[in-house]
């Protein structure tokens, strides 16, 4: 999978600016230098290869959707194949190939019949990347199923609000005092994007809504971080995936109303999450979050982060330095997390996985930062 020019040399600082709405020249956090592979990477090709490997090794050819992992665990993880369907829109956007159309169709019917037959799920945050990625698949396709389907994932999904904590959408239906941020920050997205499709001004309401009760309970005002959930203000639930869906909340309603505080909401996050070396970015690259879950939570970060470049909403300096990032992590994970010859990655970003174990989770995480640096090379954003 490699293509790698092997000339070495050292990394210098990377300048990574920490402020509340824009990146100052003048506040400069430095990355400790590192020495790291040059590389030249054709991110297509990193792209395709890893979509090759997730095939080969998670995919259920019998029953239509992505085990657990690669060792025999053929665990079903509703959540995970609606990213699994999100990574096949950007295979599609990226190659116009009609395979991944059936492939997206496939997908769609195999969890249709490991969920029970239904597309409801009693986990509210569930349905909800579920409808992000209907939302996403229905603009690269216009096939109108996707858009159907969102609409009424997102009708089951309003009947988790309820004003058991001044308010917040549940995390799961049979638990209304479980609002965590992973079950509020996607539905303000859904509601935002329905809005932009049908001018329904009932669904510009909720997502504001829902925004504001987050803001107010689960995003801590000193540094713009989310928490897991309101109440829990434990520094080690602190997650990468639910900065980001609160970043891709802000950039939703920025571009809708235009306010200038939705956009620096996200920007002051995504500059955090950037400096931050201890509990997120040592060294410039993404800490691990570990597998299972966790194997996810660091490319949904990425998918949304990205978007902050792609929508053109930041100014050149801090555009430059989030490319800077993006391509770093990319780097570090094409040079050091891949095991060969299987192609798939380790949770950690910046090491040799120790094992030929992976959980499909790990791999799509990946795939979403190689598809996310292609996109932004498409762009002609990323030299």
């Amino acid at each position: 999978m490699r293509s790698i020019i092997s000339a070495y040399k050292i990394l210098g600082t990377m300048t990574i600016a920490v402020c509340l709405f824009s990146c100052n020249k003048e506040e400069i956090g430095v990355v400790p230098p590192e020495v790291i592979p040059a590389v030249v990477v054709d991110w297509a090709k990193a792209a395709e290869q890893s979509q090759i490997a997730l095939d080969a090794q998670f995919y259920s050819v019998t029953q239509n959707y992505y085990n657990q992992n690669n060792d025999g665990h053929t665990g079903f993880n509703y959540w995970w194949n609606a990213h699994a369907l999100d990574i096949l829109v950007d295979a599609y956007r990226r190659t116009k190939d009609v395979r991944y159309l059936t492939k997206m169709d496939n997908l769609l019917a195999g969890c249709y019949v490991k969920n029970g037959n239904t597309y409801w799920n009693t986990f509210y945050d569930d349905m909800e990347w579920w409808a992000l990625a209907c939302l996403r698949a229905y603009d690269a396709t216009k096939d109108e199923k996707y858009k159907i389907m969102a609409r009424q994932y997102w009708t089951w999904i309003k009947v988790g609000w309820s004003d058991v904590k001044n308010g917040g959408i549940a995390w799961a239906s049979g638990s209304k005092d479980s609002k965590n941020a992973c079950s509020n920050a996607p539905a303000v997205i859904i509601a935002a994007k329905l809005y932009q499709l049908d001018n329904n001004m009932d669904d510009l309401v909720w997502a504001k809504k829902i925004y504001t009760w987050l803001k107010t309970y689960v995003v801590e005002s000193s540094r713009g971080v989310v928490w897991d959930a309101y109440g829990n203000t434990k520094e080690e639930s602190i997650y990468t995936y639910n900065q980001g869906t609160w970043v891709g909340a802000g950039l939703e309603l920025y571009k809708i109303t235009n306010e200038q505080v939705y956009l620096n909401d996200a920007v002051r996050n995504v500059n955090y999450v950037m400096n931050d070396q201890v509990k997120f970015s040592p060294k410039g690259v993404l800490k691990g979050e570990n597998t299972g879950d966790g194997g996810l939570f660091k490319g949904i970060f990425i998918r949304y982060m990205a978007q902050m470049v792609l929508r053109g909403v930041v100014d050149d300096y801090t555009r430059e330095l989030y490319v800077k990032y993006l391509k770093n992590n990319g780097n570090s994970l094409y040079t050091k997390a891949i095991r060969t010859p299987e192609n798939t990655f380790g949770p950690d970003w910046a090491s040799k996985p120790n094992s030929r174990v992976s959980d499909s989770s790990v791999q799509l995480s990946g795939l979403m930062l190689f598809e996310a640096l292609d996109e932004l090379k498409r762009a002609n954003l990323l030299k």
